[in-house]
């Protein structure tokens, strides 16, 4: 009689373990399939927060350190062509070309920047930087002069030929007809920093916040299309939406233009 009762018991053990055999590979064969649709759910919550902590960010970039939010004005296809426009020694315009003019605290500019331009520094100076526009507009004729003097001093100073005396110029100086600032988009601003505006509160204040306005720095420290070298005066108006653009990309205005082309 025992040996029945162990053998029963034995048979009962050896079910049980197969059950809980079956059941323990049916668990692993659950959480094969389980764990990998979760990662997936984790993964799409994960990029769906992330896109909106993105866009969040995004707007408090377009908003940051300005007193009052900016909006870009409407611009017709031609004027939106417009803001995107090089001049330089490989795309000249003649003496004709001159755009539609405004006066901004004595100097000219191209009509389509001037009410940013305005809200821009006003916001600067209340931010306690008092940046000033030293030239805007500079015709044909005006360019001319300024590259032929520019021309006869360096050769007076250095005594060399006129050939080498205009490659030095034309790098910070150039011809009548290669000058973007007869666009009337550029603007040359300046503080009171004795020489050394690069340095300044003033400059970090515009690279910061330019965009907010649509402006950028024309001539960033990286090559530049056209041969002209750094300067740290010289602010281009392109619109709101092509400076935001140009800061997310990290282009300078030629690479920009050249970027948009090939789409």
């Amino acid at each position: 009689m025992k040996k029945k009762s162990i053998m029963k018991v034995s048979r009962g053990r050896l079910e049980d373990d197969k059950q809980k055999s079956e059941d323990s590979y049916e668990y692993l064969r659950v959480l094969r399939i389980m764990i990998p649709l979760i990662m997936i759910a984790i993964l799409i919550v994960g990029i769906y927060f992330g896109y909106l902590s993105y866009k969040d960010n995004f707007v408090n970039l377009r908003n940051s350190d300005t007193l009052v939010a900016s909006t870009e004005p409407e611009f017709s296809d031609e004027e939106k062509a417009y803001l995107l426009k090089i001049v330089n020694s490989g795309r000249p315009v003649d003496a004709s070309f001159v755009p539609e003019l405004s006066e901004y605290n004595g100097v000219q500019v191209s009509t389509l920047m001037v009410e940013d331009l305005e809200n821009m520094l006003s916001d600067a100076k209340e931010a306690g930087m008092n940046i000033e526009v030293t030239s805007g507009y500079i015709s044909y004729e005006e360019q001319s002069d300024v590259y032929n003097k520019a021309v006869k001093d360096y050769k007076k100073k250095k005594k060399c030929s006129t050939v080498k005396a205009e490659a030095a110029i034309k790098k910070t100086t150039p011809n009548a007809g290669e000058s973007e600032q007869q666009t009337g988009l550029i603007v040359e601003l300046t503080a009171d920093t004795k020489g050394k505006f690069k340095n300044s509160a003033e400059f970090s204040w515009l690279m910061k916040n330019s965009v907010n306005y649509g402006f950028v720095l024309r001539y960033p420290d990286k090559e530049n299309t056209g041969g002209l070298s750094y300067s740290p005066n010289l602010f281009r108006y392109v619109g709101e939406e092509n400076a935001f653009s140009m800061r997310a990309y990290n282009m300078n205005l030629d690479e920009y233009v050249q970027y948009l082309n090939a789409q």
